[in-house]
């Protein structure tokens, strides 16, 4: 089963949920509020071991779950500018380019 990221309408509350592909959105855990938004979820990254693809996934997920996804993929699309094709930059190019299918760019 899928783990999907979720954002409540009424209170903002942002959570996971374990659920089938085809389960019908949740109620906020939070509220019982039952308009929820589904979030792009990020994909996971290995990182290297100076720590700077950690950083960079870190800042990613967080952007994603604020539901900034355009400044999360600018983010993916300047970190793998600077550091081309060194060591853990191959997932984080796979991450940007899936965000960029979920945004249609």
């Amino acid at each position: 089963m899928p783990l999907y990221d979720y954002q409540c309408h009424n209170c903002e509350h942002v959570f996971e949920v374990w659920q089938g592909m085809d389960d019908p959105d949740p109620e906020c855990p939070v509220c019982t509020c039952p308009q929820v938004t589904r979030l792009i979820s990020a994909v996971a990254i290995h990182t290297r071991a100076d720590g700077t693809s950690a950083r960079v996934e870190g800042e990613f997920k967080r952007r994603l779950g604020q539901g900034r996804a355009r400044d999360a993929l600018r983010l993916a699309d300047k970190a793998v500018s600077l550091a081309g094709n060194k060591k853990g930059m191959g997932k984080i190019k796979a991450a940007r380019d899936k965000l960029r299918g979920h945004l249609g760019k």
